[in-house]
């Protein structure tokens, strides 16, 4: 959802498509909205709400938010992992992992432990998958 941060709109060149820019890679690319996504772009209520979520965000019928511009989205993007690890205490799943290593939950407990390591994650993304599936397994998690 952050990826507004990084994914910026500088010009608009047509009814779905862009000019854009990604900050931390310093690429341009050109997006184009697609054609199954556009009903759902075209409402920006959600990007109102949510002003550092990528601009190309947008909820849809089901509930989920989806990317509109996947065909054309930048590589950053593509490599993306959404949840690298699930994290259970018992069978209740109380947080994940995204591909980038942020914890999200909203367990206290869970969110604590993951402060105490912050220091010690790998910065490789197979290191750090694994890394974390021991890290929390030791500490009395199941993972997935």
């Amino acid at each position: 959802m952050y990826l507004g941060d990084y994914i910026v709109i500088d010009a608009k060149i047509g009814p779905y498509s862009f000019f854009c820019s990604c900050v931390s890679t310093n690429t341009v690319f050109q997006a184009v909205v697609d054609e199954d996504k556009r009903r759902f772009f075209d409402d920006d209520e959600f990007s109102n709400a949510h002003p550092h979520a990528c601009p190309f965000l947008r909820p849809i019928d089901d509930g989920r938010i989806v990317c509109t511009i996947h065909e054309t989205s930048p590589v950053q993007c593509k490599v993306y992992r959404c949840v690298a690890l699930k994290i259970y205490s018992g069978e209740k799943q109380v947080g994940y992992i995204t591909g980038m290593g942020a914890l999200h939950s909203d367990d206290p407990d869970l969110r604590s432990l993951y402060d105490s390591c912050i220091s010690q994650i790998p910065k490789e993304e197979q290191e750090r998958d694994e890394w974390f599936a021991c890290f929390f397994e030791k500490n009395g998690y199941r993972t997935e």
